[in-house]
């Protein structure tokens, strides 16, 4: 029991610090990779919340997958940097960060308020955690508006990147 906390504090340090890598290395190659360290703790975790399904989905599919895929276009594109041209939203970065803090302060609040199962005693103990049938009855059944919220912000997402791609393109005289 002792051995399964130190090696999910270890798992979760590695995942936030390399989390903070991610989001603020300006090497874009260097981000992905830190991603994949990411990935590959939070698989840790899965691991140590006996949910191995889970774990190898998100060795295979992000780590594997998505993230090589993110390498391959980062050095197909090569080192792009746009010309120096003055950002309109650095007046901004106060505000956002004035946002980041008080949305963070809320979520504190809210989960020190919270009487969600399992936060303050012991989880009930689950029989059929991890598998693929209770994973898809989790998101069929239990969580499907949620699932089907996260696929349209994905979609919106998916959208938004092509649009600032082609702003980017048309920006440098191509198409």
């Amino acid at each position: 029991m002792v051995a399964e906390q130190i090696i999910f504090l270890i798992a979760a340090g590695v995942a936030v610090g390399l989390g903070v890598i991610v989001v603020t290395e300006s090497n874009p190659f260097r981000a992905a990779v830190s991603l994949i360290g990411t990935l590959v703790a939070v698989a840790v975790i899965f691991l140590l919340l006996a949910a191995p399904f889970v774990a190898m989905i998100q060795l295979i599919v992000y780590a594997g997958a998505i993230v090589v895929l993110f390498l391959f276009v980062i050095a197909y594109l090569g080192d792009r940097r746009p010309p120096d041209l003055r950002d309109p939203l650095v007046a901004m970065e106060p505000f956002a960060w004035l946002s980041v803090l008080a949305i963070g302060a809320l979520g504190g609040v809210m989960l020190a308020q919270s009487r969600l199962p399992g936060l303050r005693e012991e989880p009930a103990p689950v029989d059929d955690i991890g598998s693929p049938e209770a994973i898809g009855r989790g998101f069929l059944d239990d969580f499907i508006v949620s699932f089907e919220g996260v696929s349209f912000v994905l979609l919106v997402a998916a959208i938004g990147a092509v649009l600032l791609a082609k702003r980017a393109v048309q920006f440098e005289g191509g198409r």
